[in-house]
């Protein structure tokens, strides 16, 4: 009964929390990310002090920046690399559209 119960509760709760660390540490500047808050934002710079936690500025858009600790990120929602090939995707996509008019 209580292995039944560490596979069924506890184990699946310390790999989740596992992936969220490591998701944590692979964090770059330019990643977009959802606060514990709900909120989007994209990593603007990384601050790692020699003591103490690390900070992260998040940029919310029109010049607001906060700076946050780690654990206040909930999810990231893209990373840099899938953004700017949906950027570039999207200016493809633009482009030919433009080419198409007369």
């Amino acid at each position: 009964m209580l292995i039944a119960f560490y596979l069924m509760i506890i184990r699946p709760g310390q790999q989740e929390q596992k992936k969220h660390q490591q998701t944590i540490r692979d964090l770059r500047e330019g990643d977009e990310v959802e606060t514990t808050a709900g909120f989007l934002a994209r990593v603007a710079k990384i601050e790692t002090p020699e003591n103490g936690r690390v900070h992260i500025i998040l940029d919310f858009g029109n010049d607001v920046e906060i700076r946050a600790l780690t654990t206040s990120v909930a999810r990231l929602v893209s990373d840099r690399d899938e953004s700017t090939a949906n950027d570039a995707e999207e200016e493809a996509a633009t482009k030919a559209k433009e080419a198409k008019k007369p």
